[in-house]
């Protein structure tokens, strides 16, 4: 059962308009702004006076639009053709493989042209007051592969010929309003032939970046530096849709704030007029205010001192604190840069478990934000408050980077005198005082779409009380016909026998092979009597992760003669919503004798065709537990 999480709301007294704490901060130090749209899309400027008052857009959350001047914001195609006509009108929708898919609609279809421009049309007559009006494609690969589609995008050399010329043709239709579309993923090259008109909007979106460093470190073919030059060649009628947060761990430590600027200075000076930053909307997130300060200083005039603008927002907002959380900022981002790695919108907090997230950092954050507490130490003043927010980031990054040092000094288990391995009481009483803090500071969920709260906390709890399984295999060698690749390896070459049980995220404790079966064997090191294997495999199908065909597993006492045991086959099914693992046990009876014990899971082979992409499915599996006496 959960222990109870404190009901307490935010204080009335600390219900202060931001509109009111920033005002002086951010009046404009030029008369003229760099972008004639500027919109950091975070909770702060849900504030209506804030975003008045500090010369940003009100960020309006609704259905279709976040702003007044769109009818339609982003992946609408199913706005007007819904995939419920998908069975009586296959043609419509988009082509992959030879297959037709519902996920997007073939641009080439006459018909899906009409009904687009008499959806539109429709719409447009209940908000005639909007001028930009959304035509683009969905949230995912699968565009269309038919020979018309493909001819025409062979043509541009992008995917992004078909839909430069489907937006043309909606916008001939309505030369009084803008037409917007996005560069997106496979359609952010800009077309070679395909010219947009003067009232077709482009969406250019800046998502595969890493955020260590300034986007245009990175200019060479196919960057996005090289496609936002080429898009300005051909219209300045360009909304550059950035990115801020990380968004799967919405409040850990994401230290981008040195990049800013440099991003919207070459956005400017592409010619760009309007920027939306994305970041979240709902409460929650990782230091909202102090990114909606820097964006709305930066979306103003982004030559300003960066330097003098954090330093005047740390003391303003947090008092006499503001100078440890200063130094706390400014330190994750110089370790960051000592570790070399990137920095990406959807990583886990383990990928910097040895960089600027190791247990040796956090320590050091973890006394900035001590001496940061003792300098507010006046638990009814404001201050006190927002730096308990703030240090939220560095004890979910503790807590998520201590599941991938199982077993070691900073890990979340440790051994008792019999040798038995148990959650260390440390972590049992962070995870306590997080999910506490985290409700009462009103973040509501710590992913984008999911994992709410609650849903953290009991996963997390029961890791810790079963991420442990002590079973015959334990520690023992294990060999494999073909290793696992290398990319996924598990961080440790036993990481099938080690005993300790991996979670959702495909890239920490779970190996992985490539359009390979997994046939692996384990020496127990003697005979033993044998009742039952299990194994725990991983579908995370968007990742290209299926279930195995089918696993089984064989017996022998001497690695030479072998005895099938049990094997099962696993249906296929397409996965809807989030990663699952799936732990399945096979039973042998009566028990028998073994020594060596050989399991052999196969992989599915080439991908689905509705899956939209040509390749291989990745096998994941993290443990096999083999249980007898």
């Amino acid at each position: 059962m959960m222990r109870p999480m404190l009901p307490s709301p935010c204080p009335p007294w600390l219900r202060v308009s931001l509109a009111f704490v920033f005002t002086p901060l951010l009046s404009p130090a030029q008369d003229t702004p760099a972008f004639t749209f500027r919109m950091a899309y975070l909770h702060p400027a849900t504030d209506s006076v804030y975003a008045a008052d500090n010369n940003i857009r009100w960020v309006r959350v609704k259905e279709g639009s976040v702003d007044p001047d769109w009818g339609l914001w982003v992946h609408t195609m199913h706005r007007f053709v819904p995939p419920a006509q998908f069975e009586a009108h296959p043609e419509y929708f988009a082509e992959r493989n030879g297959v037709r898919v519902p996920d997007q609609l073939c641009l080439s279809n006459p018909d899906v042209l009409r009904i687009t421009v008499d959806s539109l049309r429709a719409m447009m007559a209940r908000k005639p007051a909007a001028r930009y009006w959304s035509v683009s494609q969905m949230d995912n690969f699968n565009h269309c592969q038919c020979a018309q589609c493909h001819r025409t995008d062979s043509l541009d050399g992008s995917p992004s010929g078909s839909i430069l010329r489907f937006a043309n043709a909606v916008a001939d239709s309505f030369p009084d309003k803008v037409i917007s579309t996005l560069a997106y993923q496979y359609s952010r090259s800009a077309p070679k032939v395909t010219k947009p008109r003067p009232n077709v909007n482009i969406m250019l979106c800046s998502i595969e970046e890493d955020r260590s460093r300034p986007i245009d470190a990175h200019d060479q073919p196919g960057s996005f530096t090289a496609d936002l030059r080429d898009w300005s060649a051909l219209t300045h009628n360009i909304i550059v849709w950035d990115y801020v947060i990380n968004f799967s761990h919405l409040v850990a430590p994401f230290p981008n704030w040195k990049v800013l600027q440099p991003n919207l200075q070459l956005f400017r000076d592409a010619g760009v007029p309007m920027v939306f930053e994305q970041g979240l909307s709902s409460r929650g997130g990782e230091m909202p205010e102090f990114r909606t300060y820097l964006l709305a200083k930066l979306l103003w005039n982004p030559d300003l001192n960066v330097d003098s603008l954090r330093t005047h927002f740390m003391n303003a907002f947090y008092g006499d604190a503001g100078v440890y959380i200063d130094k706390y900022t400014r330190l994750l981002e110089e370790e960051l840069d000592k570790s070399g790695k990137p920095l990406t919108l959807y990583e886990h907090p383990q990928a910097h478990k040895d960089g600027y997230l190791s247990a040796e950092n956090i320590a050091k954050y973890k006394m900035l934000f001590n001496s940061a507490e003792a300098a507010t130490f006046d638990l009814d003043t404001i201050y006190a408050w927002r730096v308990e927010d703030a240090r939220l980031g560095i004890m979910y990054a503790e807590l998520e980077v201590a599941r991938a040092k199982p077993g070691t000094e900073h890990g979340l288990f440790e051994q008792d005198t019999t040798g038995a391995w148990h959650a260390k009481p440390y972590f049992v009483a962070l995870l306590d005082t997080f999910i506490a803090r985290a409700q009462r500071h009103g973040h509501i969920q710590l992913h984008e779409t999911r994992n709410k709260l609650n849903d953290y906390y009991f996963e997390f709890d029961r890791h810790l009380k079963n991420g442990v399984v002590k079973n015959m295999a334990t520690g023992r060698p294990i060999t494999f016909v073909t290793p696992p690749d290398p990319r996924y390896s598990g961080d440790r070459p036993d990481a099938l026998t080690d005993g300790f049980l991996a979670g959702q995220n495909y890239q920490f404790g779970w190996q992985g092979w490539y359009g390979k079966d997994l046939v692996a064997t384990i020496d127990l090191g003697e005979v033993r009597e044998v009742e039952s294997v299990e194994a725990t495999f991983l579908q995370d199908q968007q990742s290209w992760i299926f279930l195995p065909s089918e696993w089984g597993w064989e017996s022998s006492e001497d690695g030479v003669h072998w005895t099938p045991r049990n094997r099962t086959a696993i249906p296929y099914a397409s996965q809807k919503g989030a990663p699952y693992i799936d732990r399945t046990g096979l039973p042998t009876p009566p028990w028998i004798k073994a020594r060596y014990i050989r399991v052999t899971a196969g992989n599915l082979g080439d991908l689905p065709a509705w899956h939209g992409s040509k390749g291989q499915c990745w096998l994941f599996c993290d443990e096999i537990m083999v249980y007898g006496e």
